[in-house]
Order: C-alpha cells, then sequence, then structure tokens
C-alpha cells in the first residue's frame, strides 16, 4: 500500500511550501521573488541589495522520494549567496530530533547537503522543507516522501475497523482498487452501505480541498500534453477524479499563461520528445520573445542541464527562425525523466520522456542482391514495438512503391522488403527501435552478362535476404517468455495479495455469528461454473456477475443486490472492472445435492453444465465508497479479463451426470451430460464398431464423430515376406494430428549397383524414414556405365567486341585447340572472302580477321565457324567528333584584344551527324545575345565576340558531342585596358626632419599588361600647386629626400603601363620629423649563466617608429627589490642585440627588461625576462633507471622509466626527457618529441608494422642532455603474442546456395603477429576460381558464380608463432528440383488408394531429394499435406471414403525447395443422394416485421496514420433493412478499398491503412419497407 504525504502548496513535482502562519509572517517580513529553480520561494528582507551582495538561492533543489519502507532516504541540496548562506532541515508535521534516524550533513568539497532518513516507516511520510538564510533573505523549498509499506499492519487495520465501526471510513481502505474478499462477520451489509452513503458528500469536498495528493509532476505533464491524452495520464498517476482535475487544471493553465505573458509574444505547436532513430530524441516548439536576451533553462527532472548551439553535445538547442529544437543525443537509460523549459523564471513546456526496454533478439543481417531482385532485411524484438524506424543512406524509409514494411501479427518480427534493386540501391540500411539499432549491409551485384549492357533487364521475381532462422519460432518463443514473466508478476501479486487478505482476516473479522437465516430460504441447486478468458461486457455491479435466482437464497453476493442505485446505474450502462472475481448464485430448482457438474460459462454468471452449486457465504467485494463508485462509472472503461463466474441451471439432470464443456465470453451453454469416452478400437473386432471423438467443426461448435469399423492396423513388412503385407508409419498432416499411413506390399529395396556386378544383383542401404524408423531400399539392376565421348573442336577463346573508330584499323581474334582446324568468317551471315579488302590469317590455332581502313558500312555482328563450331562480336564503327591537330593548337593560342574591339575564335571538325555544339567562357555556357554570335555547320563552329570589355577575359572552350563521344577544345581571350589606380593604404616607412620614405600596394587589375612606371606628384599642405616627381620604376616605394622639417604633404600616385594611364590616389598629409617611438622589444632570453656573468640575447622590436634603431638600453633588478637599475650609461646605447652583464653577485636572482632607441628617444621597456641564477651550470643528469616496454601495437608502443640518480658534483636532477629511435637498418636517430617531457612515460606512434626498432631515452636539465640509457633489445613493432581464434559468436557451419548464386564466407579472428590463412576444400587446396581475401583480422572466401561442384567442406586454417585455429563450413550448391514423372493411382486393399509416380530426373544426383504427397477430396477446396520426406515412390493414403472424388499432387524437395506439383488422375466418383423430403406442419403466421433501428449507434474514430480502423454498429430490423455506407455523402458499398460486413445484424466497415485522404464524416443507412434510419461519426487522422 502507498502512505503518501499531504502537499500543502503546487510548487515543483512533489514538493509542497510553507504554512500559512509562515507565509503571513514572510508577506510581512520582506519581498516576495521566485528562483530560476522552480518550486523555489525566496524573501528578500531588504528593498536594495548591496553591491556584490544577493539573497540565497538554489542551485539544486532536493526531489521528492517514493521509497520502500526500511529502507535509507537521501535528500540533497546545493545553494548559493553571498554572504554563504546557513542551510537547515525541517518538516511539516512532525519532529527531527532523532538524530540516529535524521542525520544532517555537508560535504565541504561539493558543497552539498544531505539529509539522511535511516529505515524510513509510515510515520516519516511527511512533507520535509529545506532553508537557506542569510542576513539579506532566505529561500525555501520542499519535497514529499511517499513509503511504500510492506506487509500487513495489524495495529492501523485495527484502527481501521474502529473507523467503520463508527463510520468514519477511511477513503484508502476502502477505495475501488482495494478488493478484499473476506467475510464482514460483524458489520451487517446493508448497515454498511449506509455507512458509505454517509460518506460520499464528504470524500467529494475532500478532494477539492486537497488536491496537493496528485503528484506535481502530474501537472507538469498533462498543462503541455494533448487532450487526448489526458486519459492516459490521468490512468498513469492514479487520478480517478475528472472533474475535480479538470477545475484545477484550468486554473493552473490560466495562472500559467498569466506569467508567461510577461516573457513571451506566442508559444505553439508543441511537440514532444520522441526518438528520432540513431540515438537521438527531440522536442521541439515555436517560440516569440518579447525580449531576445531572455534566457532559456533546461531541466531534467528538477536539474539544470547545461546545454550547447553544438549539435555534437550531449543536450544542444538548434534555432530555426521561430522554432527551438532540443536534442538529446547518445541515447541511455538515465535520459529517461522529465524534461522542462523555463525562459527565466517561467515554466513553458513540459514533456515526460520513457525509454522502451525493447531490444534485437535478432539483427538485420547482410543481403546479397542481383539486379532487378527483390532484398529483404528483416529482424526480431525483444517485446512488441507497433513499428521501428527503417533507415536508408541515412534517409528515412516510408511505405510506398519502392520499400515495402511488414509487421507480424505479434509485433515481435521486422521486414523491410526492398522492390527492383538497382546499384543505386547498395549501402547500409538501419533499424532503430527505441534506443537500439542495428545496420546491415545491401549489397546489389551487377550483370555479368555483356550482351546485356546498357539494356533493360527484366525484373527478376526472386528475393534475396532473410536471416535463415526461422522467425516464427524465434517470436513465438519470445512471446512465451513474455507471458511467462506476465504470468509470474501476476501470480506474485496474487499470491501477495491473498496474503494480506488472509492476514486481514485474521486481524478484522470477529467470530461468524450465529445463523440468521429465514426458515423458508434454501441453498442449493443445480449451478454451474464459467470461466471468461476473453473481453467480455460485465453487467453485474461492483465486480459481481448475475445468476439466474428463481427463489429465495443467502448465498447473494453484495453486487446482484437489486436496489434503487443499482437499478439506476443499470439504465445508465455503467461499466465496472472484474478482476478475476468469483461470483455465486443459487437455483430454486431442487435436485439431487450429491450431483457434481462444472461447466463454463462468463462474466454474466450464465448457466453452464448442470449440477450443484456448493453453497457459499463470502459476500462479493462490492466494498465500494459511493461517491468513489460514480466517478468510477462516470470515467472508467473497464475489461473483463478471465473472469470465473458461477450461475445456477434450472434443469433437472440426472445427479450422476458428470459433465463439463468450454462456454464463450457470453457465458454460453457448453456441452449438457455426459462426454462418450473415447474407444480405442482393437483391430480384432468386429466391424460396425465405432471410435468417438471430438472435434470443432467450421462454425466452432464442439462436435463428436465416430469413425465406423475397426482401424487397420498398419504392419512392418518383412522385405523377405510375401506381397500384400503392409509397413506402418506414424505421420503428422496439415492439422498437426498425428496419424498412421500403411505401406502395402514389401518395400522394395534400393540397390547400389557394382558395374562389375552381374546384372540384378542388389546393394541395400539403411535410412530413416519420417517417423524416425530405421528402414531399408534396395537399387534394382546394374549402375551404367559414363561414356567419355570426344568434344572434337572447341574454341580457346572467342571473339570479343570491337569497337574501331572510322578510317582507323580494327583487329578480331579467337583461337581454336586444334592447329589444323580452318575456318570461315562471315558478317551479317555473308561470307568474306580476301577480295572484299579483309586480310584473313592463321597462326597455327590463332585466327585473325584484320580491317585496315574501317567504314560504316564494315559495323556488323562477324561470326567465325570452324568444325561446326561457331564464335560471334560485334564491331562497331564509331564517328565521335575529331580535330585536326594543327588547327588544334592554332585554336589554343591566346587571343588578345583590346577593350572595345571584336574578335574571332573558330575550329574545323569532322565526326558523324548530329553535332551538339557549346560554347563557354570561364565554365559559363555562351548564348547568342548583342555582344555574342555562334555560326554552326557541319565542318566547323566560329564564335564572334564584339565589344570586347575587360571582364571578358578568361577561358574560352568549345565542347563537341554525338552519340559516339564528346571532345573538348581551350584557348584564352586577353582583353587590354588601363590599369586601375594604386591600392592603399599608403604605409610610412620613415619619417624624419630630412625625409619620408612611403610605400603602397600595386593596382588591383594592371590591364591585362605589366607595369613600367609610378607617377608621383607632391603638394605641400596650404598650398596650391603640386609638384611633379616624376616616374619611378615599377617598385611600390618611393622616399622623398626634399622635405623640410615639420612640413605636411600629400602625394598623387598613378599607374603607367603601355596601355596608359590609370586613375590618381591620393595619399593622407604626412609630416616630415613627427615623433614617432619605436615599440617595445621583446623580454630578452637568458642564453647562460655563471656565478660572476649572465648572457642575455633579445630581438628588434616590431615597430621601429619609421626611422632606424640607434641602440638599446638595458636594465636589472634583484629579486624582492622595486628598483631597477642600469646596466650600460644611458649615453652609451648598446649597438648589438646581445649583452653580458657581470654586475652581478653569486646566488642572487636577477630579471632583465630592454629599451630601444630611435631618433624620436625611448621606446617603452618590453616586459621583464625570467628570474635567473647567477650561479656556474648545474651538470648533466644521469641516465634514466629501470627503463622497459609497457605495450606494444603495430602502429605505437609505450615505454616507461624512473629518474636518473642525483650525484652531488657528478650528476644533477633531471628536468625533462627526450625519446629517440631509429630503425634496425638505419643509423641516424630520430627525435619522437621536440621539446622535453617531464613525464615518466611516453607513447612512441607512427611505426611500421613488424618492423624492428631501436629506443633510447635522455634525460635533461639546465646543464645539457646526460647519457643516453638504451633497451637492452630491439621491440618489433607488434603486439603481444596471441594464439589464433575466431571472434564471431555465431558461426555458421552449413549453408545451402542456390547454383549460379555466390558463395561468400566471411570469418573474424585475431591473432598476433598476423597469421598465415589457408583454405581448404575437402582437406584440398582451392580451385583458381575461388577468390580468397585476407585482412588482419578477417578472411573471405568468395565464389561469384558457384556450380554444384561447389559443393563440399570449406576448411580455413589460421597459422602463426603462438599456434593454429581451423574452422569448417559445409556448402551445399543444389537447386529447385524438377517434378516427378507421371502420378498412377491404384487400390490394393479397400478405403486406400497406393500413389505411385516416376522418379525426379535429380534424384540421382541429389542424396537429399525427397518427396510430398498432397491430397485434396470433393468435400473441400483446400490441399493437405499428408506425406512427406519420402525417399521412395510409393505411398499409401488411407481413409478413402467411398462416394468422394480424390486427387493426388506429388512434389519432389531439396535443400533449396519445392518442385512443381505432379498431379494424378481423379480417384473415385460423386455418390448420388437421394431427395429428402420434408413435410412441415402448416403454422398460424405471426407478424414480427420492425422497423429499421440501431441497437449500438456509430462512434467516434481517432486512428493513426498507417493503422487500421475498424467501425461497426448494431441494428435490427424485420425484414432485413439494406446498408449502405458513405463518406461525406458518397457511398462506399462499390469502394474496393474498404472491407464492409453485415453479419447477424452487426455492421462493420474496416479501413486497412488508414491515410490522410479518409479524414472526413462517415454515415450508415439502413432502410426497408417500414422506415429507414441512419447514424454517422467522424473520423479524424492522427500524424
Amino acid at each position: 500500500m502507498w502512505k503518501k504525504s499531504k502537499v500543502t502548496d503546487q510548487t515543483a513535482t512533489g514538493q509542497g511550501g510553507p504554512s500559512e502562519a509562515e507565509q503571513e509572517e514572510e508577506k510581512k517580513a520582506g519581498i516576495k521573488k521566485r528562483s530560476k529553480v522552480p518550486g523555489v520561494m525566496i524573501t528578500q528582507f531588504i528593498e536594495v541589495l548591496p553591491e556584490g551582495k544577493s539573497t540565497p538561492d538554489f542551485l539544486r533543489k532536493p526531489i521528492a522520494l517514493t521509497i520502500q519502507e526500511g529502507k535509507l532516504a537521501i535528500f540533497k541540496a546545493n545553494v548559493c549567496g553571498d554572504p554563504k548562506p546557513e542551510v537547515t532541515w525541517g518538516r511539516a508535521k512532525g519532529d527531527m530530533s532523532d538524530t540516529e534516524t535524521f542525520q544532517k550533513k555537508y560535504d565541504e568539497a561539493t558543497g552539498e547537503y544531505t539529509l539522511e532518513i535511516h529505515r524510513v516507516s509510515g510515520e516519516e511520510a511527511d512533507t520535509y522543507k529545506c532553508y537557506a538564510i542569510n542576513e539579506y533573505g532566505k529561500a525555501i523549498c520542499t519535497a514529499a516522501l511517499n513509503v511504500i509499506e510492506v506487509g500487513f499492519k495489524k495495529k492501523k487495520a485495527m484502527e481501521q475497523l474502529e473507523d467503520i465501526g463508527r463510520g468514519r471510513v477511511n477513503q484508502n481502505f476502502v477505495r475501488p482498487c482495494v478488493r478484499p474478499s473476506f467475510v464482514l462477520g460483524s458489520v451487517d451489509p446493508a448497515e454498511f452501505r449506509k455507512l458509505l452513503r454517509k460518506r460520499k458528500g464528504v470524500d467529494k469536498e475532500e478532494a477539492v480541498k486537497e488536491p496537493g495528493e496528485i503528484d506535481e509532476k502530474f501537472w507538469e505533464i498533462i498543462m503541455s500534453a494533448d487532450r487526448k491524452d489526458y486519459e492516459r495520464i490521468c490512468a498513469e498517476f492514479g487520478v480517478k477524479d475528472f472533474r475535480v482535475m479538470l477545475k484545477k487544471l484550468s486554473e493552473k493553465k490560466k495562472e500559467r499563461q498569466e506569467e508567461q505573458a510577461k516573457y513571451i509574444e506566442t508559444i505553439n505547436n508543441l511537440k514532444h520528445i520522441d526518438i528520432k532513430g540513431l540515438g537521438i530524441a527531440s522536442f521541439e516548439f515555436d517560440l516569440e520573445l518579447k525580449d531576445l536576451t531572455s534566457r532559456i533553462f533546461l531541466y531534467k527532472d528538477g536539474v539544470m542541464i547545461p546545454y550547447s548551439d553544438e549539435e555534437e553535445m550531449k543536450h544542444s538547442l538548434k534555432t530555426v527562425g521561430k522554432k527551438l529544437i532540443f536534442s538529446v543525443r547518445d541515447l541511455k537509460a538515465e535520459d529517461a525523466g522529465l524534461y522542462q523549459v523555463d525562459v527565466e523564471e517561467v515554466n513553458l513546456f513540459s514533456t515526460d520522456f520513457k525509454i522502451p526496454t525493447v531490444d534485437f533478439i535478432v539483427k538485420i543481417q547482410e543481403v546479397k542482391a542481383k539486379e532487378r531482385e527483390d532484398a529483404m532485411f528483416e529482424c526480431v524484438l525483444s517485446h512488441p514495438w507497433p513499428r521501428i524506424k527503417w533507415m536508408g543512406k541515412n534517409a528515412t524509409l516510408e511505405e510506398g512503391e519502392k520499400y515495402t514494411i511488414t509487421v507480424s501479427e505479434d509485433k515481435l518480427i521486422h521486414r523491410l522488403l526492398i522492390k527492383d534493386c538497382s546499384q543505386l540501391d547498395k549501402g547500409i540500411y538501419s533499424a532503430a527501435a527505441g534506443i537500439k539499432t542495428c545496420s546491415a549491409w545491401l549489397i546489389v551485384e551487377a550483370d555479368s552478362d555483356p550482351a546485356s549492357h546498357g539494356k533493360k533487364k527484366t525484373r527478376k521475381t526472386t528475393q534475396a535476404g532473410g536471416t535463415g532462422l526461422d522467425l516464427g519460432k524465434l517470436a513465438q518463443e519470445q512471446q512465451e517468455k513474455l507471458a511467462k514473466e506476465r504470468q509470474e508478476q501476476i501470480d506474485a501479486a496474487n499470491k501477495a495479495r491473498a496474503e494480506e487478505e488472509r492476514l486481514a482476516r485474521e486481524a478484522l473479522l470477529a467470530p461468524p455469528p450465529p445463523d440468521t437465516g429465514d426458515g423458508d430460504s434454501g441453498e442449493g441447486g443445480d449451478s454451474g461454473e464459467g470461466k471468461d478468458t476473453g473481453d467480455g461486457k460485465n453487467k453485474s455491479k461492483s465486480g459481481s456477475n448475475k445468476s439466474k435466482d428463481g427463489g429465495k437464497s443467502v448465498g447473494k453476493s453484495v453486487g446482484e443486490t437489486k436496489d434503487s442505485e443499482k437499478e439506476e446505474d443499470d439504465k445508465k450502462n455503467k461499466k465496472s472492472t472484474d478482476d478475476s472475481d468469483k461470483c455465486k448464485g443459487t437455483s430454486n430448482y431442487d435436485i439431487d445435492p450429491n450431483a457434481n457438474g462444472e461447466g463454463d460459462g462468463d462474466s454474466k454468471g450464465r448457466k453452464g453444465h448442470p449440477g450443484p452449486l456448493i453453497p457459499d457465504a463470502v459476500i462479493g467485494s462490492s466494498l465500494h465508497n459511493d461517491a468513489e463508485k460514480e466517478r468510477d462509472d462516470k470515467y472508467k472503461k473497464s475489461t473483463d479479463v478471465s473472469d470465473k463466474g458461477k450461475g445456477a441451471s434450472n434443469n433437472d439432470i440426472d445427479p450422476n451426470a458428470n459433465g463439463e464443456g468450454d462456454g464463450d465470453s457470453k457465458g454460453r451453454k457448453g456441452h449438457p451430460g455426459p462426454l462418450i469416452p473415447d474407444t480405442v478400437i482393437d483391430p480384432n473386432v468386429k466391424s460396425g464398431t465405432g471410435e468417438t471423438e471430438e472435434y470443432i467443426d467450421a462454425a466452432g461448435m464442439h462436435s463428436v464423430r465416430t469413425r465406423q469399423g475397426p482401424l487397420l492396423k498398419d504392419t512392418v513388412i518383412d522385405p523377405n515376406g510375401q506381397s500384400g503385407t503392409g509397413e506402418t508409419e506414424e505421420y503428422t498432416d496439415a492439422s498437426g494430428k498425428r496419424s498412421e499411413s500403411t505401406r502395402q506390399g514389401p518395400l522394395l529395396k534400393d540397390t547400389v549397383i557394382d558395374p562389375n556386378a552381374q546384372s540384378g544383383t542388389e546393394e541395400t542401404e539403411q535410412y530413416t524414414d519420417v517417423s524416425g524408423k530405421r528402414s531399408e531400399r534396395t537399387r534394382q539392376g546394374p549402375l551404367l556405365k559414363d561414356t567419355v565421348i570426344d568434344p572434337g573442336v572447341q574454341f580457346v577463346s572467342g571473339l570479343s567486341n570491337v569497337h574501331a573508330l572510322i578510317g582507323q584499323p580494327a583487329e578480331l581474334m579467337c583461337k581454336l585447340s586444334n592447329d589444323n582446324c580452318e575456318g570461315t568468317w562471315y558478317r551479317d551471315s555473308k561470307k568474306l572472302t580476301a577480295d572484299d579488302g579483309h586480310i584473313m590469317s592463321r597462326d597455327g590455332a590463332n585466327h585473325k580477321l584484320v580491317i585496315n581502313r574501317c567504314q560504316e558500312e564494315d559495323s556488323g555482328k562477324y561470326r567465325f565457324e570452324a568444325d561446326g563450331r561457331k564464335t560471334e562480336a560485334m564491331l562497331n564503327v564509331e564517328d565521335p567528333p575529331r580535330f585536326d591537330p594543327d588547327d588544334l593548337s592554332a585554336f589554343s593560342q591566346p587571343v588578345i584584344v583590346k577593350v572595345g574591339n571584336s574578335t574571332t575564335f573558330k575550329l574545323p571538325f569532322v565526326g558523324r551527324e548530329p553535332m551538339k555544339i557549346q560554347w563557354y567562357r570561364n565554365g559559363e555556357e555562351l548564348l547568342d545575345d548583342n555582344t555574342t554570335k555562334i555560326e554552326k555547320s557541319f565542318t566547323q563552329s566560329r564564335l564572334l565576340l564584339s565589344k570586347c570589355q575587360r571582364k571578358d577575359t578568361g577561358e574560352i572552350k568549345i565542347k563537341l558531342k554525338n552519340e559516339h563521344g564528346t571532345m573538348e577544345a581551350i584557348s584564352r581571350l586577353i582583353v587590354l585596358d588601363k590599369p586601375t589606380a594604386p591600392q592603399g593604404p599608403v604605409e610610412v616607412l620613415e619619417s624624419t626632419a630630412s625625409c619620408i620614405h612611403i610605400k603602397w600596394r600595386a593596382p588591383k587589375d594592371d590591364g591585362g599588361c605589366p607595369v613600367i612606371n609610378y607617377n608621383l606628384e607632391r603638394q605641400q599642405v596650404g598650398r596650391n600647386t603640386w609638384k611633379k616627381l616624376g616616374d619611378i620604376p615599377g617598385v611600390p616605394e618611393y622616399k622623398d629626400n626634399d622635405v623640410e622639417h615639420g612640413r605636411k604633404y600629400c602625394y598623387r600616385i598613378r599607374v603607367v603601363t603601355e596601355e596608359g594611364v590609370s586613375e590618381m590616389m591620393e595619399t593622407d598629409d604626412l609630416t616630415a620629423g613627427t615623433l614617432a617611438f619605436p615599440s617595445s622589444p621583446a623580454p630578452p632570453k637568458v642564453a647562460s649563466a655563471f656565478n660572476n656573468c649572465i648572457n642575455l640575447t633579445w630581438s628588434t622590436p616590431t615597430d621601429t617608429g619609421g626611422s632606424r634603431i640607434l641602440g638599446y638600453n638595458l636594465e636589472k633588478r634583484k629579486k624582492g627589490s622595486n628598483l631597477w637599475s642600469p646596466v650600460n650609461p644611458t649615453d652609451e646605447p648598446i649597438q648589438e642585440k646581445k649583452r653580458a652583464v657581470t654586475d652581478v653577485v653569486a646566488g642572487n636572482e636577477y630579471e632583465f627588461r630592454v629599451y630601444a632607441i630611435n631618433v624620436s628617444g625611448l621606446s617603452e621597456p618590453s616586459s621583464p625576462s625570467e628570474f635567473i641564477f647567477a650561479k656556474d651550470p648545474k651538470n648533466p643528469p644521469g641516465k634514466v633507471e629501470d627503463l622497459k616496454v609497457a605495450d606494444t601495437s603495430y602502429t605505437a608502443l609505450s615505454l616507461s622509466w624512473n629518474k636518473p640518480t642525483e650525484e652531488v658534483g657528478v650528476q644533477d636532477e633531471a628536468k625533462g626527457y627526450f625519446i629517440e629511435v631509429r630503425q634496425a637498418e638505419c643509423i641516424d636517430w630520430t627525435r619522437c618529441n621536440i621539446t622535453p617531457i617531464i613525464l615518466t612515460t611516453f607513447t612512441v606512434k607512427s611505426l611500421k608494422a613488424m618492423a624492428m626498432y631501436w629506443i633510447r631515452v635522455i634525460a635533461i636539465n639546465d646543464g645539457g642532455e646526460g647519457v643516453p640509457q638504451d633497451l637492452d633489445n630491439y621491440i618489433l613493432a607488434m603486439p603481444p603474442p596471441v594464439r589464433p581464434c575466431f571472434t564471431d559468436n555465431k558461426m555458421k557451419s552449413f549453408m545451402v546456395v542456390r547454383a549460379g548464386n555466390s558463395v561468400r564466407i566471411l570469418l573474424n579472428f585475431e591473432a598476433s603477429p598476423w597469421p598465415e590463412v589457408m583454405w581448404l576444400k575437402d582437406d584440398v587446396p582451392l580451385l583458381k576460381r575461388v577468390n580468397i581475401s585476407n585482412s588482419e583480422s578477417s578472411s573471405q572466401l568468395l565464389i561469384t558464380s558457384s556450380e554444384r561442384s561447389d559443393s563440399g567442406i570449406y576448411t580455413i586454417v589460421v597459422k602463426n608463432l603462438v599456434g593454429q585455429e581451423s574452422f569448417s563450413v559445409e556448402v551445399r550448391v543444389t537447386d529447385d528440383p524438377k517434378p516427378p514423372g507421371p502420378v498412377e493411382l491404384e487400390e490394393n486393399v479397400p478405403g486406400t488408394v497406393t500413389v505411385i509416380w516416376e522418379p525426379s530426373p535429380d534424384e540421382k544426383r541429389d542424396d537429399h531429394l525427397h518427396y510430398s504427397v498432397s491430397k485434396r477430396d470433393s468435400t473441400k477446396g483446400s490441399w493437405s499435406t499428408v506425406a512427406d520426406r519420402l525417399f521412395n515412390n510409393k505411398f499409401t493414403a488411407c481413409n478413402i471414403m467411398p462416394g468422394r472424388e480424390y486427387h493426388f499432387r506429388v512434389y519432389a524437395k531439396n535443400d533449396m525447395g519445392m518442385s512443381a506439383p505432379s498431379e494424378s488422375p481423379t480417384w473415385g466418383s460423386e455418390r448420388r443422394k437421394d431427395t429428402f423430403v420434408v413435410n412441415i406442419p402448416a403454422y398460424k403466421t405471426c407478424d414480427l416485421r420492425t422497423a429499421p433501428a440501431f441497437l449500438v449507434p456509430l462512434r467516434q474514430h481517432t486512428a493513426p496514420k498507417g493503422y487500421e480502423c475498424y467501425m461497426s454498429c448494431a441494428i435490427k430490423g424485420n425484414p432485413k433493412p439494406r446498408v449502405t455506407w458513405y463518406r461525406n455523402n458518397i457511398s462506399l458499398n462499390t469502394n474496393t478499398n474498404y472491407l464492409i460486413t453485415n453479419i447477424c445484424g452487426v455492421c462493420s466497415l474496416l479501413i486497412l491503412r488508414v491515410t490522410p485522404k479518409d479524414w472526413g464524416e462517415y454515415s450508415i443507412q439502413i432502410e426497408s419497407s417500414l422506415g429507414r434510419a441512419e447514424s454517422s461519426t467522424k473520423l479524424t487522422v492522427r500524424e
């Protein structure tokens, strides 16, 4: 049972809030604020917070817990605030003084506050509060603790019993879902019902006053859900009062809309979270914010989670216009939960994510299909799934002309059929179910027939793919496993409930009262018992069933009492739930009390098999509260599952009769009376005796039939015995029934003939028939010897198709197996001679035909014949576009033209018409316009470009194309024009009192000619005249030495080329002699240090200030001092970029900085250098110790070592290490790391597999490098040795392949070093036609086109230095068998027919060939298999009834499939039946006609897209009315897309696959001569 805490404030999931007193106090105390975390209330004590201070807030709030009693409950919280808040815990009811039960902890490392409640019980179920308080405010959040109580609590049960006695019924005790079946001995049922009615109004009032009992998570989910999902969500959270829920929901939605209006304009198109496949789930909605800077937060189960706009992150947000798409990648089980999106502190959207537990039992496998063949992928799931997601090449696949997606009835087997495969269909295909996926390749093999190249191939009717497993069997086993698990759960629940009820009876019930029954009442009567195994409608109240009670009885249940409430509810057609209830009733008939009858009835308690009902005084479990009963009747629909109803019989029968039968879900009557026992017939009894058996006829009724006469005994025949005896074998017919068949006469033995033996010898072999019995067969007569026939002249190599250019030579050649054979050449069936201009020659077995200059008339089919053999090939003389080499060379030369002029490109060509001519400029096709004209003729094409512009410069291309090929030629057009102006900005290289040195950039376009000069003019600012400085060479740089100090100058610069002068570029005003200081140099670097000297270096500053650097000033500072002292005199700058500082004290630490000096003065000082000790250099370190190899692979190896030891004055501490490597055949060492590493481990990468390497490690410090430490031996780049082993868990050891298909065996293994792989067939090496592909971890055997001779055992042997492993696969190459020969029928024994047929032609070459026999008689339209796996050519069929016609079919079967049938002649004839005359007495007619009417009208339907929709209604009327279905007032009776039926007044319409087109209004009209009626409904299609 659940004990839930009472929530007083709807703040968050399962959380409460402060009491009314606290709320009033807080209103007086300060300002209310809302936290970013939902469910947290903040109170600010002062109006304005000081800068940098904040009120307390929760980063992570405690969440509600539901936990089993006796366990540990933990609440966790993280808080923030400045100053750091103080955290305390409290609870709504009760105290927390017990330190053993309540323990409060704080983790300084994580800043997490924890409340631990040990050994929780029902007394600790409460609302717990967490307070965070500092001087500026406080924050409060709450969390509810719900406790699941285990077992029966006697004390509580006694309290509840006392409440019942006082009229206070606990709602939890009498709730509908608790169905006690104990006897209320001390409470009268009538008084108990009154108590329940008194409680009715109180319960409703409490339900309104205490909505907090509903989990807050429920409100978060339902406020963002669609209305159609309300019922499902309420059922999930146990919400029963819809009226209160809808009212509360409306209030909450209104409140949320008011809050959202502060931040958002609109929010719509909400789509809940859904798995999109490939491990991604997402949800989305359209959002328009009032303030675009508003923050958006994402929470999962109340905890804020970070997200990013990068799609590779775990949680990501993608914004497309107004649409926001949140995605969760790499889905795992822990990703399930409640996701919420908030803007600032307002919640926008909540969605509950549940990850299904479905997985793949059988994954999709790789499929190989030929072109135009269908391919099938199939898989089996662990749990039923309506439809998985199929993907091909990262695109979702939908049902259509190309793809067919099917799902089995149990929703475990899913299949994808790809129709008419082509090369475009090959690739990776995936199946996704929940978060589980599997993938496999589709390989489409091209047609190898060269004659069909380029032609439309014929669609194949075969199908490739499939797992080769019995998926139906696997699915059935999985279904049984799931059913067993469900049954175990149900049994465990029933067992626990029964135990609780037993304990409840012991605790709650007083001793049973004395019998107070009426004197004239009696109990007993005929009774029956029915088991309802279907979904039937229960018409009884509160789970009780009606019984036919014709007298006074004390065995009635409370649910059967016919009071006013029950009659009123019956009129309202309310439904209730009856979960496996047993309801009992009595009869008013007197029968033998010893009678014992039992039968199966239904949930209505109708009559079963006659027999007495054992009296039962257990009161029915209808302890419903009246208020709850009313709500249940209004809002809940129930299903009667596995009800057991007992009803009374009103028939007098033999009390000793013992009958039992099965009733249906409506409780119809089973078979009355005793069942005639089945009789086992002794074959020695006389004819006329019968054997009775039960069977189910076509109507589904149980019937009894008897075989007349004894069943003939099947006799096992001694092959040496007399003819006429029979051999009996058991078999299973098509219906699954075990039967026996008899062979008449001795079984002929199959004889294996020795070719050297005499005729008539026999050889006997044993075989196993269908029943598993060992038998023998003999082949008669000798086996004929095969005769070797000389094949004659053969073609070693035939003619091949030849493609030749017109005017070029062509050659056809073939080779015979005989050198002395002459042959004849033909073209299009016309014999060729040497006079036709063909050269025919023979060189031994090689025959050649040469055509010197091919012409169009030489095209055709050429044939060579020799000794009755022939070979053919096609000669195609092609005439593609071609250019003359001289014309092409001239065309390729660039064309130079001045701007505004015209130019022409012309190129002759040859080639067969029609010819497509295209001209391109810079890759863009040219068309005729004002400046472009294209002329075309049969021999040349010309392009005329007029008024050329500079932008027309570029590549000119002509492209010719005809049916034989394509040819292109490329030229170049250069249009000359004036250059553009120089590019700025102008850079001042130097500006002193005597010169200005400037630099600019070359023009963007030189006009097609190189720059010759730059023309410069100068103007002194303040004057109107410009001074010409003249032309300077084509270098964009000028130094003006004719300037005055302090004056400003402006320059104009133009570009001069052969085509003219460009526009000018004018500079800004430049001042001569402006103070421009250099930038700071880089920090000085220490080159070396000694006790009395430190050597420094530095670099030139990046900006010299427009003049040269005159020198540098250097300063030093001792560590700990603030005073910088100069190293050199300030009037004597250092000219070089280095300095030896000698004014140092040994042992002290110094830092240095430097200034740069130009004509303007000193720069800013550089950044200080690193501190350096003034002391002599250290000694280099020693060798590293314990150098070893930790791990190796083919491309890398890992090293580890220890630091070298320190010896004072000899070797100092190492500061880093270098690793060097060299191959065994090289002498040079290669350093693996550029900078020293400080760790003592390193991984050397990019090695060559199986190569030998020497490794060494060098320690280094300030004193230099130490002595290298080498490994003792070379290292081989390979992993540690591993013995070969195969890694595939499911390797097939047997496979069947159709002849002509490919054989592919792929085996994965692991081995180190690389192993040697060898394949054998039947322990001998393979033929050359078998392709073997080996890799590092796998090997593949491929036979592209298999033959029957390829059958055998293929063995792979994987061997290396460590060991070897082998695996064998048996391959059987076969084909569909040919049908058997003619079939004959004989009758040797009355009532039997012997079927004899000629063997199939494939019997001799296929030892797995066997036969199957099917039968059909004139009374049935279907064929049934009567025998299978027959290895002989004879079969005797029994139970042949006279007067019927029989037909037989014989099939040949092998491992590949089944042949076409061989039909037998018709056996027997139809027996004529005499006319049966019935004299019907005359009856007085009665008018039973009624007008058409609806018993059950149509109801509203909402169907998902792609699923089926079933509409039905019940009608009545006499005469039978005519039924017409309409959709949008259009008749559907003739529409084949709808399945319309009318069975026994139940009219139905079935739409197999619903599409959006089926949306609309559906109506049904029933009409007869007495009137017309109509009912309508609407169908809504859900995407």
